[in-house]
Protein backbone atom coordinates (compact mmCIF):
# COMPACT_ATOMS: atom_id res chain seq x y z
CA UNK A 1 0.00 0.00 0.00
CA UNK A 2 2.76 2.41 1.00
CA UNK A 3 4.64 1.61 -2.19
CA UNK A 4 1.57 2.40 -4.31
CA UNK A 5 1.02 5.72 -2.53
CA UNK A 6 4.67 6.63 -3.06
CA UNK A 7 4.41 5.78 -6.76
CA UNK A 8 1.25 7.91 -7.08
CA UNK A 9 2.89 10.89 -5.33
CA UNK A 10 5.92 10.62 -7.62
CA UNK A 11 3.68 10.56 -10.72
CA UNK A 12 1.72 13.60 -9.51
CA UNK A 13 4.93 15.46 -8.75
CA UNK A 14 6.21 14.74 -12.24
CA UNK A 15 2.93 15.90 -13.80
CA UNK A 16 3.01 19.08 -11.73
CA UNK A 17 6.61 19.74 -12.68
CA UNK A 18 5.87 19.12 -16.35
CA UNK A 19 2.91 21.52 -16.24
CA UNK A 20 5.05 24.19 -14.55
CA UNK A 21 7.72 23.85 -17.24
CA UNK A 22 5.09 24.20 -19.96
CA UNK A 23 3.67 27.33 -18.32
CA UNK A 24 7.18 28.74 -17.96
CA UNK A 25 8.00 28.13 -21.62
CA UNK A 26 4.74 29.72 -22.70
CA UNK A 27 5.49 32.79 -20.54
CA UNK A 28 8.99 33.08 -21.99
CA UNK A 29 7.68 33.11 -25.56
CA UNK A 30 4.78 35.48 -24.79
CA UNK A 31 7.11 37.82 -22.92
CA UNK A 32 9.67 37.92 -25.74
CA UNK A 33 7.03 38.71 -28.34
CA UNK A 34 5.41 41.28 -26.02
CA UNK A 35 8.71 43.15 -25.73
CA UNK A 36 9.76 42.91 -29.39
CA UNK A 37 8.02 44.00 -32.57
CA UNK A 38 8.27 40.51 -34.04
CA UNK A 39 10.37 37.36 -34.00
CA UNK A 40 10.89 34.30 -36.15
CA UNK A 41 10.76 30.78 -34.81
CA UNK A 42 14.52 30.54 -35.15
CA UNK A 43 15.04 33.80 -33.24
CA UNK A 44 12.86 32.50 -30.41
CA UNK A 45 14.78 29.21 -30.30
CA UNK A 46 18.12 31.02 -30.01
CA UNK A 47 17.02 33.79 -27.66
CA UNK A 48 15.18 31.51 -25.24
CA UNK A 49 17.19 28.28 -25.64
CA UNK A 50 14.07 26.30 -26.46
CA UNK A 51 13.58 23.46 -28.92
CA UNK A 52 11.73 24.02 -32.19
CA UNK A 53 8.84 21.70 -31.25
CA UNK A 54 8.36 23.62 -28.00
CA UNK A 55 8.40 26.97 -29.76
CA UNK A 56 6.06 25.77 -32.50
CA UNK A 57 3.53 24.27 -30.06
CA UNK A 58 3.39 27.43 -27.93
CA UNK A 59 3.10 29.73 -30.94
CA UNK A 60 0.17 27.70 -32.22
CA UNK A 61 -1.51 27.82 -28.79
CA UNK A 62 -1.00 31.59 -28.50
CA UNK A 63 -2.34 32.05 -32.03
CA UNK A 64 -5.48 30.09 -31.19
CA UNK A 65 -6.05 32.46 -28.27
CA UNK A 66 -5.58 35.47 -30.55
CA UNK A 67 -2.56 36.70 -28.58
CA UNK A 68 -0.05 36.13 -31.39
CA UNK A 69 -0.46 36.68 -35.11
CA UNK A 70 1.57 35.68 -38.15
CA UNK A 71 3.36 38.63 -39.69
CA UNK A 72 5.10 39.04 -43.02
CA UNK A 73 7.76 36.65 -44.18
CA UNK A 74 11.19 38.23 -43.72
CA UNK A 75 13.67 38.71 -46.53
CA UNK A 76 16.28 35.97 -46.81
CA UNK A 77 19.71 35.79 -48.40
CA UNK A 78 18.82 32.38 -49.71
CA UNK A 79 16.26 29.67 -49.29
CA UNK A 80 12.76 30.03 -47.91
CA UNK A 81 11.77 33.30 -46.25
CA UNK A 82 11.32 33.06 -42.49
CA UNK A 83 7.85 33.50 -41.01
CA UNK A 84 7.61 36.32 -38.45
CA UNK A 85 5.31 36.21 -35.44
CA UNK A 86 4.06 39.23 -33.53
CA UNK A 87 2.26 39.89 -30.27
CA UNK A 88 -1.34 41.04 -30.81
CA UNK A 89 -1.84 43.88 -28.29
CA UNK A 90 -5.45 44.43 -29.30
CA UNK A 91 -6.40 40.85 -28.43
CA UNK A 92 -7.84 42.35 -25.27
CA UNK A 93 -8.61 45.88 -24.12
CA UNK A 94 -9.47 47.63 -20.88
CA UNK A 95 -11.64 50.69 -20.36
CA UNK A 96 -10.90 53.69 -18.19
CA UNK A 97 -13.63 56.19 -17.32
CA UNK A 98 -13.38 59.68 -15.82
CA UNK A 99 -16.48 61.27 -14.29
CA UNK A 100 -16.15 65.05 -13.91
CA UNK A 101 -18.68 67.74 -13.14
CA UNK A 102 -19.53 68.68 -16.74
CA UNK A 103 -18.18 65.83 -18.85
CA UNK A 104 -17.12 62.20 -18.83
CA UNK A 105 -14.34 60.49 -20.78
CA UNK A 106 -14.02 56.84 -21.79
CA UNK A 107 -10.73 55.48 -23.14
CA UNK A 108 -9.98 51.99 -24.42
CA UNK A 109 -6.37 50.85 -24.16
CA UNK A 110 -4.70 47.74 -25.55
CA UNK A 111 -2.33 45.34 -23.80
CA UNK A 112 0.59 47.71 -24.46
CA UNK A 113 -1.26 50.53 -22.70
CA UNK A 114 -1.82 52.46 -25.94
CA UNK A 115 -5.13 54.25 -26.49
CA UNK A 116 -7.22 52.54 -29.16
CA UNK A 117 -10.32 54.71 -28.97
CA UNK A 118 -11.82 57.52 -26.91
CA UNK A 119 -15.25 58.95 -26.30
CA UNK A 120 -16.25 62.17 -24.55
CA UNK A 121 -19.75 62.60 -23.16
CA UNK A 122 -21.05 66.10 -22.42
CA UNK A 123 -23.11 65.16 -19.40
CA UNK A 124 -23.43 67.08 -16.15
CA UNK A 125 -22.60 64.82 -13.22
CA UNK A 126 -25.49 63.86 -10.96
CA UNK A 127 -25.82 61.39 -8.11
CA UNK A 128 -28.81 59.81 -9.75
CA UNK A 129 -29.59 56.46 -11.32
CA UNK A 130 -30.51 58.15 -14.60
CA UNK A 131 -26.99 59.60 -14.92
CA UNK A 132 -25.23 56.33 -14.08
CA UNK A 133 -27.51 54.44 -16.46
CA UNK A 134 -26.57 56.77 -19.31
CA UNK A 135 -22.88 56.45 -18.50
CA UNK A 136 -23.21 52.70 -18.14
CA UNK A 137 -25.03 52.36 -21.45
CA UNK A 138 -22.28 54.34 -23.21
CA UNK A 139 -19.55 52.22 -21.60
CA UNK A 140 -21.35 48.96 -22.35
CA UNK A 141 -21.96 49.96 -25.98
CA UNK A 142 -18.30 50.95 -26.35
CA UNK A 143 -17.19 47.60 -24.92
CA UNK A 144 -19.52 45.66 -27.20
CA UNK A 145 -18.17 47.46 -30.26
CA UNK A 146 -14.62 46.60 -29.21
CA UNK A 147 -15.57 42.96 -28.65
CA UNK A 148 -17.23 42.88 -32.06
CA UNK A 149 -13.97 44.00 -33.66
CA UNK A 150 -12.01 41.27 -31.87
CA UNK A 151 -10.86 43.26 -28.84
CA UNK A 152 -12.95 42.20 -25.83
CA UNK A 153 -12.59 44.29 -22.68
CA UNK A 154 -11.08 42.84 -19.52
CA UNK A 155 -12.89 45.32 -17.31
CA UNK A 156 -13.80 48.93 -16.58
CA UNK A 157 -11.95 51.17 -14.09
CA UNK A 158 -13.39 54.49 -12.95
CA UNK A 159 -10.91 57.29 -12.19
CA UNK A 160 -12.62 59.23 -9.40
CA UNK A 161 -12.12 62.69 -7.91
CA UNK A 162 -12.22 61.24 -4.43
CA UNK A 163 -10.78 58.61 -2.15
CA UNK A 164 -11.99 55.04 -2.54
CA UNK A 165 -12.28 52.09 -0.19
CA UNK A 166 -9.63 49.40 0.10
CA UNK A 167 -11.81 46.99 -1.90
CA UNK A 168 -12.22 49.64 -4.67
CA UNK A 169 -16.01 49.41 -4.40
CA UNK A 170 -17.09 52.67 -2.76
CA UNK A 171 -16.13 56.33 -2.37
CA UNK A 172 -15.04 57.12 1.15
CA UNK A 173 -14.38 60.85 0.61
CA UNK A 174 -16.03 62.61 -2.30
CA UNK A 175 -16.57 66.24 -1.36
CA UNK A 176 -15.70 67.54 -4.85
CA UNK A 177 -18.74 65.92 -6.48
CA UNK A 178 -20.69 65.37 -3.27
CA UNK A 179 -20.68 61.59 -3.63
CA UNK A 180 -19.18 60.31 -0.38
CA UNK A 181 -20.56 56.83 0.26
CA UNK A 182 -21.46 56.19 -3.38
CA UNK A 183 -21.06 52.51 -4.26
CA UNK A 184 -19.62 50.86 -7.34
CA UNK A 185 -22.85 48.89 -7.63
CA UNK A 186 -24.69 52.15 -8.25
CA UNK A 187 -22.09 53.60 -10.63
CA UNK A 188 -21.78 50.42 -12.70
CA UNK A 189 -25.40 49.27 -12.50
CA UNK A 190 -25.71 49.06 -16.32
CA UNK A 191 -22.28 47.55 -17.07
CA UNK A 192 -21.85 43.81 -17.62
CA UNK A 193 -18.09 43.71 -17.06
CA UNK A 194 -15.81 43.60 -14.00
CA UNK A 195 -15.49 47.13 -12.59
CA UNK A 196 -13.47 48.97 -9.95
CA UNK A 197 -12.82 52.47 -8.59
CA UNK A 198 -9.47 54.24 -8.23
CA UNK A 199 -8.50 57.70 -7.00
CA UNK A 200 -7.51 59.85 -9.99
CA UNK A 201 -4.06 60.73 -8.59
CA UNK A 202 -3.29 57.05 -8.01
CA UNK A 203 -4.46 56.31 -11.54
CA UNK A 204 -2.12 58.96 -12.95
CA UNK A 205 0.74 57.40 -10.99
CA UNK A 206 -0.13 54.00 -12.47
CA UNK A 207 0.37 55.45 -15.95
CA UNK A 208 3.63 57.02 -14.79
CA UNK A 209 4.99 53.68 -13.62
CA UNK A 210 3.86 51.89 -16.75
CA UNK A 211 5.65 54.41 -18.99
CA UNK A 212 8.81 54.65 -16.91
CA UNK A 213 9.99 51.52 -15.11
CA UNK A 214 12.97 53.50 -13.79
CA UNK A 215 10.80 55.18 -11.15
CA UNK A 216 11.73 53.69 -7.76
CA UNK A 217 10.83 55.99 -4.84
CA UNK A 218 8.80 59.07 -5.70
CA UNK A 219 6.25 61.56 -4.50
CA UNK A 220 3.95 62.30 -7.43
CA UNK A 221 2.26 65.71 -7.29
CA UNK A 222 -0.51 66.37 -9.81
CA UNK A 223 -1.35 70.05 -10.26
CA UNK A 224 -4.71 71.01 -11.67
CA UNK A 225 -8.07 72.46 -10.75
CA UNK A 226 -7.90 70.08 -7.79
CA UNK A 227 -4.31 69.08 -6.92
CA UNK A 228 -3.51 65.60 -5.67
CA UNK A 229 -0.65 63.24 -5.00
CA UNK A 230 0.48 59.64 -4.95
CA UNK A 231 3.29 57.66 -3.32
CA UNK A 232 5.61 55.24 -5.13
CA UNK A 233 7.99 53.02 -3.15
CA UNK A 234 10.24 50.37 -4.68
CA UNK A 235 8.64 50.98 -8.06
CA UNK A 236 5.13 50.20 -6.79
CA UNK A 237 2.15 52.44 -6.11
CA UNK A 238 1.60 52.43 -2.35
CA UNK A 239 -1.96 53.52 -1.56
CA UNK A 240 -1.90 52.49 2.08
CA UNK A 241 -4.40 50.48 4.09
CA UNK A 242 -7.01 53.27 3.93
CA UNK A 243 -6.05 54.36 0.39
CA UNK A 244 -5.15 57.84 1.69
CA UNK A 245 -1.42 57.91 0.99
CA UNK A 246 -0.25 60.88 -1.03
CA UNK A 247 -3.12 63.26 -0.24
CA UNK A 248 -0.75 66.20 -0.19
CA UNK A 249 -3.61 68.50 -1.24
CA UNK A 250 -4.93 68.43 2.34
CA UNK A 251 -1.64 69.21 4.05
CA UNK A 252 -2.09 72.38 6.16
CA UNK A 253 0.07 75.17 4.71
CA UNK A 254 -1.55 78.22 6.32
CA UNK A 255 -3.29 77.49 9.65
CA UNK A 256 -6.70 79.16 9.59
CA UNK A 257 -6.18 80.23 5.98
CA UNK A 258 -8.32 79.90 2.89
CA UNK A 259 -11.26 77.45 3.06
CA UNK A 260 -10.80 74.08 1.36
CA UNK A 261 -13.53 71.89 -0.11
CA UNK A 262 -12.67 69.28 2.55
CA UNK A 263 -14.13 71.56 5.23
CA UNK A 264 -10.79 72.59 6.75
CA UNK A 265 -8.90 75.85 6.23
CA UNK A 266 -5.39 76.49 4.94
CA UNK A 267 -4.90 73.27 2.97
CA UNK A 268 -2.53 73.07 0.02
CA UNK A 269 -5.43 72.82 -2.44
CA UNK A 270 -6.68 76.44 -2.32
CA UNK A 271 -3.09 77.74 -2.47
CA UNK A 272 -1.72 75.54 -5.28
CA UNK A 273 -4.70 75.00 -7.58
CA UNK A 274 -5.18 76.48 -11.04
CA UNK A 275 -7.70 78.96 -9.62
CA UNK A 276 -5.01 80.44 -7.37
CA UNK A 277 -3.26 81.70 -10.53
CA UNK A 278 -6.22 82.74 -12.69
CA UNK A 279 -8.60 83.89 -9.90
CA UNK A 280 -10.98 86.15 -11.81
CA UNK A 281 -8.36 88.14 -13.72
CA UNK A 282 -7.32 85.58 -16.34
CA UNK A 283 -9.69 83.47 -18.43
CA UNK A 284 -7.63 80.30 -18.16
CA UNK A 285 -4.11 78.95 -17.66
CA UNK A 286 -2.93 79.69 -21.25
CA UNK A 287 -3.90 83.35 -20.80
CA UNK A 288 -2.22 83.50 -17.39
CA UNK A 289 1.05 81.98 -18.61
CA UNK A 290 1.04 84.13 -21.75
CA UNK A 291 0.95 87.19 -19.47
CA UNK A 292 3.60 85.68 -17.19
CA UNK A 293 6.05 85.00 -20.03
CA UNK A 294 5.54 88.35 -21.81
CA UNK A 295 7.16 91.17 -19.89
CA UNK A 296 5.19 93.74 -21.90
CA UNK A 297 1.77 92.16 -21.33
CA UNK A 298 -0.73 94.31 -19.38
CA UNK A 299 -1.19 91.60 -16.76
CA UNK A 300 2.49 90.70 -16.41
CA UNK A 301 3.06 92.28 -12.99
CA UNK A 302 -0.04 90.62 -11.52
CA UNK A 303 0.85 87.26 -13.07
CA UNK A 304 4.41 87.44 -11.71
CA UNK A 305 3.15 88.30 -8.23
CA UNK A 306 0.69 85.42 -8.20
CA UNK A 307 3.16 82.95 -9.62
CA UNK A 308 5.76 83.93 -7.01
CA UNK A 309 3.28 83.25 -4.22
CA UNK A 310 2.03 80.05 -5.86
CA UNK A 311 5.47 78.52 -6.39
CA UNK A 312 6.36 79.44 -2.82
CA UNK A 313 3.40 77.53 -1.44
CA UNK A 314 4.12 74.57 -3.71
CA UNK A 315 7.75 74.51 -2.56
CA UNK A 316 6.62 74.53 1.08
CA UNK A 317 4.21 71.63 0.51
CA UNK A 318 6.85 69.52 -1.24
CA UNK A 319 9.52 70.36 1.35
CA UNK A 320 7.11 69.31 4.11
CA UNK A 321 6.24 66.06 2.33
CA UNK A 322 9.90 65.21 1.78
CA UNK A 323 10.59 65.32 5.52
CA UNK A 324 8.39 62.20 5.69
CA UNK A 325 9.20 60.61 2.33
CA UNK A 326 12.68 61.60 1.20
CA UNK A 327 12.24 60.66 -2.44
CA UNK A 328 12.25 62.04 -5.95
CA UNK A 329 9.41 64.37 -6.93
CA UNK A 330 7.38 64.07 -10.13
CA UNK A 331 5.17 66.99 -11.18
CA UNK A 332 2.20 66.31 -13.41
CA UNK A 333 -1.30 67.49 -14.17
CA UNK A 334 -2.72 70.24 -16.34
CA UNK A 335 -0.82 73.05 -14.65
CA UNK A 336 2.56 71.29 -14.90
CA UNK A 337 2.22 71.29 -18.68
CA UNK A 338 2.60 75.08 -18.63
CA UNK A 339 5.77 75.07 -16.52
CA UNK A 340 9.24 75.16 -18.10
CA UNK A 341 12.71 74.07 -17.06
CA UNK A 342 13.46 77.46 -15.52
CA UNK A 343 10.36 77.15 -13.34
CA UNK A 344 11.52 73.69 -12.30
CA UNK A 345 14.95 75.00 -11.28
CA UNK A 346 13.34 77.83 -9.29
CA UNK A 347 11.04 75.37 -7.53
CA UNK A 348 13.91 73.06 -6.61
CA UNK A 349 15.93 75.99 -5.28
CA UNK A 350 13.05 77.01 -3.05
CA UNK A 351 12.47 73.45 -1.84
CA UNK A 352 16.17 73.11 -0.95
CA UNK A 353 16.08 76.46 0.84
CA UNK A 354 13.23 75.21 3.04
CA UNK A 355 14.94 71.94 3.93
CA UNK A 356 16.48 71.62 7.38
CA UNK A 357 19.31 69.65 5.77
CA UNK A 358 19.98 71.90 2.81
CA UNK A 359 20.21 70.61 -0.73
CA UNK A 360 20.32 66.85 -1.15
CA UNK A 361 20.43 64.60 -4.17
CA UNK A 362 16.99 63.93 -5.55
CA UNK A 363 15.30 64.34 -8.89
CA UNK A 364 12.58 66.92 -9.46
CA UNK A 365 11.12 66.31 -12.90
CA UNK A 366 8.02 66.52 -14.98
CA UNK A 367 5.55 63.69 -15.30
CA UNK A 368 4.87 62.09 -18.68
CA UNK A 369 1.90 64.53 -18.77
CA UNK A 370 0.00 62.28 -21.17
CA UNK A 371 -3.47 63.30 -22.34
CA UNK A 372 -6.08 61.51 -20.20
CA UNK A 373 -3.28 60.12 -18.03
CA UNK A 374 -5.59 59.22 -15.15
CA UNK A 375 -8.05 57.44 -17.45
CA UNK A 376 -5.26 55.39 -19.02
CA UNK A 377 -3.81 54.62 -15.60
CA UNK A 378 -7.20 53.45 -14.37
CA UNK A 379 -7.56 51.03 -17.29
CA UNK A 380 -4.08 49.70 -16.55
CA UNK A 381 -5.54 48.24 -13.36
CA UNK A 382 -6.88 45.48 -15.61
CA UNK A 383 -4.11 45.34 -18.20
CA UNK A 384 -1.22 45.04 -15.75
CA UNK A 385 -2.33 41.82 -13.99
CA UNK A 386 -3.36 40.24 -17.29
CA UNK A 387 0.07 40.90 -18.81
CA UNK A 388 1.75 39.72 -15.61
CA UNK A 389 -0.11 36.42 -15.74
CA UNK A 390 0.56 35.95 -19.43
CA UNK A 391 4.21 36.99 -19.59
CA UNK A 392 5.39 36.83 -16.01
CA UNK A 393 5.90 39.75 -13.64
CA UNK A 394 8.85 41.07 -15.66
CA UNK A 395 6.52 42.46 -18.33
CA UNK A 396 3.96 43.97 -15.99
CA UNK A 397 5.32 47.50 -16.57
CA UNK A 398 7.06 47.08 -19.91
Amino acid sequence: MGSQQGTTRTALTRQSSSAAIKRHNRSLIADYLYRHDYATMLALEHALALSRPTVRANLLALQREGLVSRGERLASTGGRKAQAYAFAPSAHTALGVRLHRHHSVICAIDLHGSVLAKRTLDLDYANADAFFQRIGAAVQNFAEQLAGSGSPALGVAFSMQGLVSADARSITFGNILGNTGLSLDTIAQSIELPCLLIHDSDASAMAELWSNDGVRDALCVYLGARPGGAVVIDGTLRQGRTRRNGTIEHMTLVPGGRPCYCGQRGCMDPYCSCERLTEGDFADLPEFFAALRDGNAPGNALARSRFDAWIGYLAQAIANARTVLCADVILGGELAQHLNDEDLRELKSRIDGLSAFGADEYALRFSICAPDQDVIGAALRYVEPFVARLCGQASARA
